[in-house]
């Protein structure tokens, strides 16, 4: 029980530094191994995450990790989500609409992939436009979706 309190305490901590530092968590990994933590984190923000934005939510979280006394010896893994990025949710769609992307859905018992534009996103689907049609796909059918720079 106490490993997983150290754990939420942790996840605390790196949202608060990204709420700080003006970053969104994309995603996170807490390794607890012995006294040593291994931290993994993936930001995101309104533009490209750059080198510079990840060394800035590093000295924020170091910080904050320091100031709380938790975790006597840790290393940090700071990135972005990448330029090929997992779509996650309809907020990503959205803010990444007319972006390249490769699609894996379901249809009809199968996987299918579609390639093309993100053109369209609405509540219940998305449309991709590819060279000669468009694709309309349910977010309930989506399998993976990724940028595809």
């Amino acid at each position: 029980m106490e490993r997983l309190m150290l754990k939420d305490d942790i996840i605390k901590i790196i949202n608060k530094a990204a709420e700080n530092s003006g970053y969104s968590i994309y995603e996170s990994s807490v390794y607890l191994s012995g006294v040593h933590t291994k931290l993994t984190i993936k930001i995101d923000g309104e533009k490209p995450v750059s080198h510079n934005d990840c060394e800035n939510y590093s000295r924020e979280l170091a910080l904050l990790l320091d100031e709380s006394g938790i975790l006597p010896d840790y290393s940090l893994e700071i990135s972005s989500p990448g330029i090929n990025r997992r779509l996650k949710n309809i907020d990503e769609f959205i803010k990444y609409k007319n972006a390249p992307v490769k699609v894996i859905y379901a249809f009809n018992g199968e996987q299918r992939v579609a390639k093309g534009i993100l053109s369209e996103i609405n509540e219940n689907e998305i449309e991709i436009s590819e060279e000669k049609n468009k694709i309309v796909i349910s977010h309930k059918d989506i399998v993976n979706a990724n940028l595809d720079y």
